[in-house]
């Protein structure tokens, strides 16, 4: 907790207040509790949101799509993976063979990606080559990434 809170001090990953603040401002108790828990500045993590023009097709109704991520980075290291991560994880283009033996593999229901429950929100805790690959390009990079999604049909 301590080293992520030092890196919210350091780096400051909001790209528009404006968009943190509106998290932030609906953020219940127990979501404020859990941010500080591990060390995260939720105003100077990295929140946006984009509307997505859905074009009609043959079989769907199209429309607009109110998209919203805030990612949060914390200071640590996996200890045991979901088995949908470790095949996406195990891919030649992304680690390849170099995920760590140690890692504990944990069975999950159907292909889902596991979700933890932050009250409104469902939060994700992924490896964060995906947010920049070239900076995490290493499997021991010393970084979890947490991701929150939220979407509203306009």
């Amino acid at each position: 907790m301590e080293a992520t809170k030092e890196l919210y001090i350091q780096n400051d990953f909001a790209e528009n207040r404006t968009v943190n603040e509106r998290f932030v401002n609906v953020f219940t108790k127990e979501q404020k509790a859990f941010f500080d828990s591990v060390g995260v500045d939720p105003m100077r993590a990295r929140a946006e949101e984009k509307v997505y023009d859905i074009p009609d097709d043959e079989e769907v109704q199209g429309g607009k799509v109110y998209l919203r991520t805030f990612d949060f980075l914390m200071c640590g290291k996996f200890l045991a993976l979901p088995d949908f991560y470790r095949e996406l994880y195990s891919d030649e283009e992304v680690f390849g063979d170099t995920l760590p033996d140690h890692l504990e593999t944990t069975q999950t229901d159907e292909d889902k990606m596991p979700m933890y429950d932050l009250g409104e929100f469902g939060g994700i805790f992924k490896h964060p080559y995906f947010r920049d690959p070239q900076k995490f390009s290493k499997w021991e990079c010393g970084y979890i990434l947490g991701s929150i999604l939220t979407m509203k049909d306009l």
